[in-house]
């Protein structure tokens, strides 16, 4: 049986009109679920592990990347769920990087097709990530962003053209298992399994399904140049920038001398003392056309 997860009305006013629909449809076509409403995040999290200790293993969450983290991190051992995803029109950069569809009737047909797929997910120390991470400048200018009342794509361009000549740079020392330590000054950094933020093309050469992420990072010194390489990086164009170093690798770790790393995590802004970062490849089983 489907078990529908969607997303809180408070997080997304958005996620129970689509439920909805997709409930009037499943009603037509005599198909068994469930839906599971909660009223805070927390109380999703309570519902997702109650529902896997009943034994249930079929799964469709409407909603975005923060609610699919939430989700996979609500349960300990995912190879015994199937995922199906219904797009909210919030951070829905997973979704679109696999494929699915944002019509939400047409994103259940494509699930109760019942083909699966199985695509490559992150560890972040103790947690588990779907999408990517951003350490640098992205993470200091969005949490200038949570800081306004009004949200939005103007107020975002504004916080950038703003801020992102004035970061100087994050300290980090970082390596991968059997390489050598390197310490650099860091103006933005990214570890990819999806390669989209937002919908931008942050790692165009990311791939969900090949047991490796793409890790890229540049240090950028002068002013005029920071706004420049801010710009080439919501594009994907800065894998050609020459200040760009690039790796394909399935584990890194990462330190920083006052351990506080301000990072970005599938749309979530989190602070550590140290990250340990690995990919588990073929680990999450996805209802995909």
């Amino acid at each position: 049986m489907l078990n529908i997860i969607a997303s809180p009305y408070s997080y997304n006013s958005n996620a129970e009109k689509i439920v909805k629909r997709i409930v009037s449809f499943l009603k037509s076509e005599k198909v068994d679920y469930s839906v599971f409403f909660s009223p805070d995040l927390n109380s999703l999290e309570t519902n997702v592990k109650q529902l896997v200790v009943d034994g249930e293993t079929e799964f469709v969450v409407v909603g975005d990347d923060p609610i699919l983290n939430l989700f996979i991190n609500s349960i300990k051992d995912l190879s015994k769920i199937k995922l199906g995803i219904v797009p909210i029109g919030g951070e829905d950069d997973f979704a679109e990087c696999l494929g699915v569809s944002f019509n939400p009737i047409q994103a259940i047909k494509d699930i109760l097709e019942k083909n699966v797929e199985t695509v490559d997910y992150l560890v972040v120390n103790d947690s588990k990530a779907i999408n990517n991470i951003l350490i640098g400048a992205s993470a200091e200018i969005y949490e200038i962003y949570n800081q306004y009342k009004i949200k939005n794509s103007i107020t975002r361009a504004y916080v950038t053209r703003q801020n992102a000549a004035k970061f100087e740079g994050i300290e980090l020392t970082f390596y991968s298992r059997n390489k050598q330590p390197q310490t650099e000054i860091i103006f933005e950094l990214s570890i990819s399994n999806g390669g989209l933020k937002k919908g931008k093309n942050v790692s165009p050469l990311a791939n969900v399904k090949d047991g490796l992420f793409n890790f890229n990072y540049a240090s950028v010194s002068e002013k005029n140049d920071k706004k420049k390489y801010l710009a080439m990086f919501n594009k994907g164009n800065q894998i050609y920038d020459e200040k760009t170093k690039q790796f394909w690798i399935n584990n890194l770790k990462i330190f920083s001398p006052n351990k506080k790393i301000k990072a970005i995590v599938d749309g979530k802004l989190n602070t550590y003392e140290e990250l340990n970062i690995s990919i588990v490849e073929n680990g999450l089983k996805i209802y995909k056309k």
